[in-house]
Formats: C-alpha cells, sequence, structure tokens
C-alpha cells in the first residue's frame, strides 16, 4: 500500500522479501529479510515491522507487543535492507510479517508480507516388521534450512542424514528413539520407545477353584501404543 500526497510512480516502491516463506524449528531463532526501494529525491526517517494494524489503518509494531518482548530485534545492516530477527520462537509466532517504511512525503507496505510457520519435531514409525522399522523425524513444514538430522537412541547420538527417514533395527527389547536438527540438539523431539512394564493381570484374584472363569487382561507402556497383544500358554 502507497499513502502519498501529490503525485509520485508507483514504479519506485517496491519492497521484496527474500523468501516470502520461512519455516523454522520452535525455540530457535529465525532472521525474516527483505530489501526496498523508494524515489531518489526522499528520506526515509522510519519504519516497522507488523502483523495488525489499528482501526486508523496505523501497523502494531511486533517490537511492542507484549509477547515478543525481549525476543525481537531489528537488525538491519545497511540502506535499503530490512530484517526482523525473533528469537525463541513461539508456535504463536506463525504469522505473516508485513514491512512498512515513512520518508518524509509518504509511507509504503510490502505486501503481500513474509509469512512465517513454526514447527517441532514428532517422531514417527511406519513399516515395523520382525527386522526392522522406519522411523521419521517429522515436521509441520518443511524446515527453510535444509538442515541435518540427528537420530538417538536411548539418549546416545547413532546417526546423522539430510534425510528425515531412518531404518533402524527391530529390537526385542526396551528402546527408545529421538531426533533433532544440528545445531539444536537441546531442541529433541519426544521419544517414542519400545513396550515396557508389559503386565498381566488376572481377575478375580486370589485363589481359583477348578471350573470357574477369569478373564486375563495385558497392559503396557509403549509409545505409539500396542495395537496387538499375544497370549502364549
Amino acid at each position: 500500500s502507497l499513502y502519498v500526497s501529490g503525485v509520485i510512480s508507483k514504479a519506485y516502491w517496491r519492497v521484496t522479501y527474500t523468501p516470502d516463506h520461512v519455516c523454522a524449528l520452535k525455540g530457535t531463532s529465525v532472521d525474516l529479510s527483505c530489501s526496498y526501494t523508494h524515489p531518489a529525491e526522499l528520506t526515509v526517517r522510519t519504519s516497522v515491522w507488523f502483523i495488525t494494524q489499528k482501526a486508523d489503518d496505523e501497523p502494531v509494531d511486533v517490537r511492542e507487543g507484549e509477547e515478543y518482548q525481549g525476543r525481537v530485534q531489528d537488525t538491519q545492516n545497511s540502506q535499503n535492507n530490512c530484517c526482523l530477527r525473533i528469537t525463541n520462537l513461539r508456535e504463536t509466532d506463525a504469522q505473516t510479517y508485513r514491512f512498512r517504511f515513512y520518508t518524509d512525503r509518504c509511507d509504503y507496505t510490502g505486501e503481500p508480507g513474509v509469512a512465517l510457520s513454526v514447527t517441532d519435531l514428532k517422531v514417527t514409525v511406519s513399516d515395523w516388521t520382525d527386522q526392522d522399522m522406519e522411523l521419521s523425524c517429522n515436521t509441520t513444514c518443511t524446515l527453510s534450512n535444509n538442515p541435518t538430522y540427528i537420530w538417538y537412541k536411548n539418549g546416545q547420538r547413532v546417526n546423522e542424514s539430510k534425510s528425515a527417514s531412518c531404518s533402524v533395527a527391530a529390537v526385542s527389547g526396551e528402546v527408545s528413539y529421538s531426533c533433532a536438527v544440528e545445531g539444536h540438539e537441546s531442541l529433541r523431539s519426544s521419544p517414542v520407545y519400545s513396550p515396557k512394564n508389559t503386565r498381566a493381570v488376572v481377575h478375580p484374584s486370589g485363589n481359583i477353584e477348578e471350573g470357574e472363569s477369569v478373564t486375563l487382561s495385558c497392559s503396557s507402556d509403549a509409545d505409539p501404543p500396542v495395537h496387538t497383544y499375544y497370549w502364549f500358554k
């Protein structure tokens, strides 16, 4: 949007977001970058990054938002470049951010803005056979920095790959797997783990007379949950 008194060609006004879509990991930092142009005879007085606008169309500076306090910084490093850094990303930071700059005669807003998506990591298990199983380190969007994925078995680092999938040998004992991305190893996914604390319960308990009926139930703690139990006599 261009707000101007007098006639100044719109061809001289531009805000370019690079890129215009960003996917970042929850808990990390992200830079939202852009560049802008304006007629040479005008001087930029101030600028603002915003998500929403007031009733009078004035933007609400994200740097003034309570939920962003201490987490945002305007890191513009040269003239006609703009950059908003957000640290300790939260899921609620997933918004479309726009940049507006004010000159001595008018102001200009770059549309449509840069869309930020925030994701965490979640391990899923597929193709589980007696020999092996396929693990995937899933995100709700494609991470923009093309990270290296790191896998942990029982808390110990065992594998790293550019692929978000990992094939591991099936095991009969207790084992857990989690994933992270390189550079942010402390932000691991919740683990998936094989069945543990498996136990069978007889109801009713106590002495059972011959000919009486009993109910046998089996339970186990696992993620993903156990769907099938096998009984052996």
